[in-house]
């Protein structure tokens, strides 16, 4: 993808592009355990006025019921991105029993490991996905199938794609959607290299005595990321797809696909996935043709010390990496780097959480070094200094960064009591705050926050706007104003149903 780019730069400088630059999209999906307050997995069947599942886009469940997945929709910026999942977030405990609650690590807690695997084999209600789950159960295990994680959608601006292919690779590529299609294989490219990076800042999986797994006996425990490493959530050696071109990488996705290897493109496990907005999954010739429009990101454990998993701060910096990476080449010896980033992130995954070898600060800092000034040549907001700064700290400083913060929270070789009370403590405050969605009280009226969490539990789709909420199911759409007052005698969601009389065939029998 060879270009001009100092030519580029100058581009990316001028008012209305470099507006565009700082417009990334992000969504979020977060995967967390319904435990209870002894460390047991939840028993409690899946809350009934979510049973929307499935129709709901933003809460659902997962592999097992006690499993439950957040998904927020597309919005500019890491602080929306976050606000969302707050919401989120605050619904689901809102609907927990008292003795329920979320757990805030990738890892379960030891006593579900010890009790309630066999349980959790078949606490599964999804009858329309029963095939998908008895196949990923019976190939990979139940111990990577319920692993909690985030992911990171990412999508650039889509005008500031088309003023860039416009105007530097019109003459390189076929069309638009083919370029757009190469840079974000570029861009997931450059993730793979520094992905050893992420792990080392992020990891946050240190330690699973009591998981029965693969785990060889020799490795010594804590280490930074057992669900980052090539013990986690990974596929099997002989079918894994490799980033080394584009070409290959499609080529290899449809092949598994074609051969019945994996059931869909959902089954690639690979730390960053390309993927298309509302497409069939099975599709990807579909995909490519109509474009990839973002990026899937899967090497986040959650975040144990930030309230839904994933913070900020780590959002900004992975759109830092992202957004310099559009205007740096790939190394030329490429295929050599990449077979060398997989096993340096493996060796990051299983290190010691507070080692850190001299090539790791040296490169960081290299990168750091290369990110600052990206942030000065394209006086980029102070939400991404303050990051690369948080970085800077934890790269300097081992102990800092999350894996280093968790080892010494260790009691007894497990992270149960710290784990159970970050998880009591959310609970408390989730469900002692004034206002029905706190994420959004600084702009909607509180009748209109019960109106928007009455949408999200029965499968309405939400669009937050400035001064009103639009609602909406296919091409039905209602807006209601921002500080609207209603009458609600009959609840909130009697008003949803009102309106929208259509999901009430989305909800379960």
């Amino acid at each position: 993808m060879g270009t001009d780019y100092d030519q580029l730069k100058v581009a990316l400088k001028e008012p209305s592009l470099n507006a565009k630059l700082f417009s990334s999209q992000f969504g979020l999906e977060a995967k967390k355990h319904r435990i209870l307050t002894n460390g047991r997995a939840s028993r409690y069947p899946y809350p009934e006025n979510l049973r929307s599942r499935q129709y709901n886009i933003y809460l659902n469940s997962g592999y097992t019921d006690d499993m439950m997945d957040f998904e927020t929709g597309p919005v500019v910026g890491a602080k929306n991105a976050v606000r969302q999942l707050k919401m989120l977030e605050q619904i689901v405990i809102s609907h927990l029993r008292s003795d329920e609650r979320l757990w805030p690590l990738s890892m379960a807690p030891g006593p579900t490991y010890q009790h309630d695997l066999e349980y959790l084999q078949t606490a599964f209600t999804k009858k329309w996905d029963q095939e998908t789950h008895d196949y990923l159960g019976k190939k990979y295990g139940i111990v990577q199938e319920i692993l909690g994680d985030v992911h990171v959608n990412f999508s650039l601006d889509g005008e500031l794609i088309n003023e860039i292919y416009h105007r530097f690779y019109a003459d390189r590529y076929p069309n638009r959607i083919d370029f757009q299609n190469h840079l974000y294989f570029k861009l997931a490219q450059k993730f793979y290299l520094y992905q050893w990076l992420f792990t080392y800042l992020y990891g946050a999986s240190p330690v699973s005595e009591d998981m029965p797994h693969s785990i060889p006996e020799d490795l010594e425990l804590p280490v930074r990321s057992l669900r980052c490493s090539d013990y986690g959530d990974d596929n099997f050696t002989n079918e894994q797809v490799t980033y080394t071109s584009y070409d290959q990488y499609f080529a290899e996705l449809k092949h598994f696909m074609d051969n019945g290897t994996y059931y869909s493109m959902k089954e690639f496990f690979g730390p960053v996935r390309l993927r298309r907005h509302n497409h069939d999954m099975h599709d990807i010739d579909g995909a490519l043709h109509k474009g990839i429009d973002y990026l899937e990101f899967r090497n986040f454990d959650l975040d144990p010390l930030s309230r839904t998993g994933i913070s900020d701060d780590t959002i900004n910096f992975l759109e830092l990496m992202l957004l310099n990476s559009i205007l740096s080449p790939l190394p030329d010896n490429l295929e050599e780097r990449l077979a060398e980033a997989k096993k340096r992130n493996n060796g990051v995954a299983l290190q010691k959480p507070k080692e850190q070898l001299p090539w790791m600060h040296e490169e960081a800092m290299q990168l750091i070094a290369e990110l600052q000034n990206f942030i000065v040549e394209f006086n980029a907001p102070r939400e991404y200094q303050l990051a690369l700064k948080f970085v800077q700290r934890r790269v300097d400083d081992p102990s800092l960064t999350l894996s280093g913060q968790l080892a010494d929270q260790l009691e007894n070789g497990d992270l149960l009591s710290f784990g159970l009370k970050i998880a009591n403590d959310r609970y408390t405050k989730n469900i002692n705050f004034q206002h029905p969605l706190q994420a959004i009280s600084d702009v909607y009226s509180d009748d209109v926050q019960q109106l928007v969490k009455a949408a999200i539990e029965l499968g309405v789709q939400i669009d937050l706007q400035p001064t009103q909420v639009v609602l909406y199911v296919g091409d039905h759409q209602e807006s209601y104003n921002a500080q609207a007052a209603f009458d609600f005698s009959k609840g909130a969601r009697d008003v949803i149903l009102s309106d929208f009389p259509e999901v009430q065939d989305f909800q379960e029998k």
